[in-house]
């Protein structure tokens, strides 16, 4: 497609809607709100004359799970990449992706990746009745930060996007803060969809070369089952040689190969496949502080009427939905949410 027909007004309108939810009350969109139509015309005029430049990033960090760098752009930037990411990149994106790539994908997610591994440790399970079951987990030393933005270009080329599209897209990936490159900007939505492809090279390699069945990838985070543990061995070798050759890329310390009767750590949990076929899923203490704390400074949030009720009914039910069958979901519901101070 060419930019005239991506960013149309009704395409940057519905894009600056998405943006603004549960963020109406921050400075950066009141002003952008205050001259909407001129300002969305402005970003038209700006980007199909090709004189669009991003603005200035917005560098802070996070310290959960762990500390990270988030580089933010201003909210007109923000709307500019959720219309190309809705109009054009994730459709194009998605087509080239597995079946078990689980991160930021509609209907998937972390309970999809969850089911997904339970699912093969079962499978595997029942071919002989035992548990001795291995699983090779793979994990990226500094994954967005170490993507390479050659490499990511030639591998986006072979999808085929239209020399507009590829415009706007080497624009997102060079500009970076300190001229970076390698790596993504942990805050932009398009980065989440580059990051998503960047692996499908290693996810094709798993699933249709080595002929892996039991995979599931959620970003970094792959997982491997299998019953032969050489077999796993050899297969961490040779992806281990596929990401540095190919996308310039190292595991990290996680890396390992394990029994999964004596469990796997993946997505806040620890599976365990029982003798008996059965699935033990425990919540990880980490994981459940993290989550405690988490729900905390939202009620604080919710009291002092910085979030909606709105917000966080969204956001507490999807914390709980994701730790529903575990026992901890009610105590967290009753000691974390009480009634809001009046």
């Amino acid at each position: 497609m060419i930019l005239e027909e991506i960013f149309t007004f009704n395409n940057l309108y519905e894009a600056y809607k998405d943006c603004r939810k549960s963020k109406q009350h921050k400075g950066e969109v009141i002003r952008f709100e205050a001259s909407l139509s001129t300002n969305i015309s402005n970003l038209i005029q700006e980007i199909t004359s090709k004189k669009y430049k991003l603005g200035k990033y917005k560098v802070f960090l996070i310290h959960e799970p762990k500390e990270r760098i988030i580089e933010a752009l201003p909210f007109k930037d923000r709307v500019v990449i959720k219309c190309f990411c809705d109009v054009i990149l994730k459709h194009k994106i998605e087509k080239k992706l597995i079946f078990d790539n689980a991160a930021c994908r509609k209907g998937k997610g972390t309970t999809f990746a969850i089911k997904r591994l339970e699912k093969f440790l079962r499978d595997e399970y029942r071919k002989e009745q035992n548990h001795k079951i291995y699983f090779l987990k793979c994990d990226i030393k500094k994954y967005f930060q170490s993507i390479n933005h050659e490499v990511l270009l030639n591998l986006l080329k072979n999808i085929k996007f239209s020399s507009d599209e590829m415009w706007l897209i080497e624009k997102l990936i060079k500009e970076q803060p300190n001229n970076a490159d390698i790596g993504l900007p942990l805050g932009n939505q398009s980065s989440q969809w580059f990051a998503l492809f960047y692996l499908n090279v290693i996810d094709r390699f798993i699933k249709e070369e080595l002929r892996v069945k039991g995979y599931v990838r959620y970003m970094d985070d792959m997982i491997l089952i299998h019953r032969d543990k050489s077999f796993l061995q050899n297969a961490l070798f040779k992806i281990e040689e596929k990401c540095k050759q190919e996308l310039k890329l190292e595991l990290n310390q996680k890396t390992q190969i394990g029994i999964v009767k004596n469990g796997i750590d993946f997505l806040g949990y620890r599976h365990i496949l029982n003798e008996n076929g059965s699935i033990t899923r425990k919540l990880r203490a980490s994981s459940k502080q993290r989550l405690i704390k988490h729900l905390k400074v939202l009620n604080k949030l919710r009291n002092k009427d910085i979030v909606d009720e709105e917000y966080v009914y969204i956001r507490k039910n999807a914390f709980y939905n994701h730790i529903k069958d575990t026992k901890e979901s009610q105590k967290l519901k009753n000691d974390t949410f009480p009634q809001k101070k009046m």
